[in-house]
């Protein structure tokens, strides 16, 4: 079905050629020309609407792909009457998979006219293909020799219709001969190809070994440096993308994509080979008999060329519907307590069935190209020796062909087929791990926004003077979570973001380790911009608690000795204590070598969260974050951490957020965050005397009658 999906002029050139991804938001739609019309003379008349005017991509969706949802009324024009609003919200869909570039059939401007010439451009760059291949240039000896072998493999058994021959005219039927001198010469040929098959088998076995050396370990490459990569992107990737979407396209779109090495680099190459060889054979047997043996070819190549682009257009699709299933999974699993707590088991099973349908329905699509691609080689293959036959066996009744010639003939023209099917079936392979291939390299085409700077300063002495000037930051550009934020943090004092929740506390946070970059202003840390700074220099002065504790699988031991490698039992014990974790800790089935399973899954809230903030001060960094560090802890706990943390806090720059103002009383400045600016600064008695937005929250808090004394 034919949908209408808006976008600016500017961004069509990159839709065009990447197509339409889920990780960049819900793409609207709609499936009647005139609400994608009407969208578009709204936002036309909107101010500045004619600078980078919107224009409407013509997509052919199936309808599988679309759920209906009202677009928000946010991405409306506010210049729409009501009713128009509710027409629109009526008529809109949007994509649950990925739009390929493909699937994108014209471009349309507000009169309906096509612009898609204006918009099309030549793309600069290696394709994927070769830059998979980059990959096997350390392998390049192996597959030659595994190409090698192969050839030896498949020209091989052309000895067997060779024998077939003599022994059936030269021998057999050649009544001249006597039988001591037969029997010489059956025992001859037969010898002859035996030890050919024994060749075969060296031949094949290193062959395997070889393709399976050079394939298994550029797949080891290839994974290895997409999980490196990954891991270099910015935080912004991970929350657009759903965790067993990335874990899919790391494990299964790789998996696919190793079909090409075994099949394209080794194959193909042998294939080709023993083509041009059995077409020599073959013309040198019978020239007239060769020509009706390929009067069928057209269709085979007809239907290379025309399913080809089409599998792996489907294979593509098959695997974002599988990245879809994969993301839904690993969701639910992660948080089946909160589905078992709403009693959502037969609701998300049918979600779950759901998807599946979906995937079940792109497999069976694709099936049909494959099948549709089989039967056309399998016409071409199971058709032309019937010709052949009928050819040959008035050649032999008018005394022009031999019994052995034409049974060899045929022989080796089933070689010539076998190789022809293998060639069809690497279509479908190839199209498969060229879908995958492609989106490999979506991701390594992806760049983080917090990049490198060429020149990076390294800092091996940290002071940790913090200076926020004028900051601006936003996770869409559209609209700011931070508005010219300007703050001095000097080294060793502690400093409290406090605020309504969403005012921008933890956002604010997140920028001085470089999780984002400022989108204009700047931060320093001992008057170096971040920007300028390596990044794991910058991060191996800061140590965080989030709001969010995260264990990985392994002991209490390992997840500690991630923040220092080389920590003492003597160092660990004391950040345990400090962190007032060690009694509990010690108190395990296992003490320190206990499994604390899948995102600590076998402890407590409070204990997790304990257990990092052990885990931060075994790092013993010169800048602390503490991001509602004691959210998860009781009160007799709370009070421990917080007599714990005055002292560890001393002569650290300490940087603590937190909605209980009791953990934030006696700290050295307290900025009040309000609607991502900084409405206040000042110490708590001070703070309250002026009576603004952090009395209001100490109030709600505590009452106006429980004003602490505190210097």
């Amino acid at each position: 079905m034919i949908v209408y999906h808006l976008r600016r002029s500017s961004e069509i050139g990159a839709v065009l050629a990447e197509g339409l991804r889920r990780s960049d938001g819900r793409h609207h739609m709609f499936s009647r020309w005139q609400d994608a019309a009407l969208l578009l003379s709204g936002l036309y008349r909107q101010p500045g609407g004619d600078l980078d005017p919107y224009v409407a991509l013509v997509v052919d969706a199936d309808e599988d792909m679309l759920i209906s949802s009202p677009i928000p009324e946010s991405r409306l024009p506010s210049s729409l009457r009501p009713d128009d609003v509710k027409t629109l919200q009526a008529g809109s869909c949007y994509a649950e998979v990925d739009v390929s570039a493909h699937r994108i059939r014209d471009v349309k401007n507000g009169f309906g006219d096509s612009i898609l010439n204006r918009f099309k451009e030549e793309r600069d760059g290696p394709t994927p293909i070769w830059r998979f291949l980059a990959y096997a240039k350390p392998y390049w000896p192996f597959v030659v020799g595994a190409t090698c072998f192969g050839l030896v493999k498949f020209l091989a058994p052309l000895a067997f219709p060779w024998m077939l021959k003599v022994l059936l005219d030269d021998v057999v039927l050649n009544s001249d001969l006597d039988s001591a001198t037969r029997e010489r010469e059956i025992l001859f040929l037969v010898c002859t190809v035996l030890a050919i098959n024994a060749l075969w088998m060296v031949a094949t076995y290193f062959r395997s070994i070889l393709a399976a050396i050079a394939g298994h370990r550029l797949i080891r490459d290839l994974r290895v440096a997409l999980f490196s990569h990954v891991q270099r992107l910015s935080h912004d990737f991970f929350t657009r993308h759903q965790t067993g979407a990335i874990a899919s396209r790391v494990v299964n779109d790789i998996s696919l994509a190793q079909n090409f090495v075994g099949s394209a680099l080794t194959n193909v190459w042998m294939d080709a080979i023993l083509l041009l060889a059995l077409m020599a054979i073959l013309i040198s047997i019978h020239p007239t008999m060769t020509l009706i043996s390929l009067i069928l070819m057209p269709i085979y190549i007809f239907a290379l060329r025309a399913m080809g682009p089409r599998i792996r257009q489907s294979s593509q699709e098959v695997q974002q519907r599988l990245e879809v299933l994969a993301g839904e999974l690993h969701e639910k699993v992660a948080g089946v307590a909160v589905v078992k707590g709403f009693a959502r088991e037969s609701a998300e099973t049918k979600r779950f069935a759901s998807h599946a349908n979906k995937l079940l329905s792109r497999i069976l699509h694709s099936a049909r190209y494959t099948a549709a691609n089989e039967v056309a080689v399998g016409l071409v293959v199971h058709t032309a020796p019937v010709l052949v036959v009928w050819y040959g066996v008035h050649e032999i009744l008018a005394g022009q062909l031999t019994v052995g010639a034409l049974t060899q003939f045929l022989l080796y023209l089933g070689m010539f087929y076998s190789p022809l099917q293998r060639v069809s079936d690497l279509s479908v392979v190839l199209g498969n791990a060229l879908a995958a291939i492609d989106r490999i390299f979506e991701y390594f085409d992806t760049q983080p926004h917090v990049a490198e700077h060429p020149r990076a300063k390294r800092i091996e002495q940290c002071e940790g003077r913090i200076e926020l000037d004028d900051v601006y930051f936003g996770y869409d550009a559209d609209a700011m979570t931070l508005k010219g934020v300007s703050l001095t943090i000097l080294p060793g004092q502690t400093v409290a973001f406090v605020g309504p929740s969403g005012a921008g506390k933890s956002t604010l946070a997140s920028l001085v380790p470089r999780f984002y970059d400022p989108t204009a202003g700047s931060i320093r840390l001992d008057g170096i911009d971040l920007r300028e700074v390596a990044l794991d220099s910058l991060r191996q002065h800061i140590g965080i608690v989030n709001q969010e504790t995260i264990l990985f699988s392994g002991t209490v031991l390992e997840n500690l000795l991630l923040a220092a490698p080389s920590a003492t039992q003597a160092q660990i014990f004391a950040a345990l204590e400090a962190a007032h974790a060690l009694e509990f800790a010690l108190g395990l089935p296992d003490g320190l070598a206990t499994e604390v399973g899948e995102r600590g899954a076998v402890l407590s809230g409070g204990q997790k969260q304990r257990l990092a903030i052990a885990r931060a001060f075994l790092k013993d960094p010169k800048i602390l974050i503490l991001d509602e560090a004691t959210s998860a802890l009781d009160s007799r706990s709370e009070r421990i951490i917080q007599t714990a943390t005055a002292h560890l806090l001393k002569n650290r720059t300490s940087i603590v957020i937190a909605h209980r103002l009791s953990t934030v009383l006696r700290a050295d400045q307290i900025a009040v965050i309000e609607a991502g600016r900084i409405a206040d600064v000042g110490r708590h008695h001070e703070l309250l005397a002026r009576g603004g937005l952090y009395a209001q929250l100490y109030n709600e808090q505590f009452g106006a009658a429980d004003l602490p004394k505190t210097g």
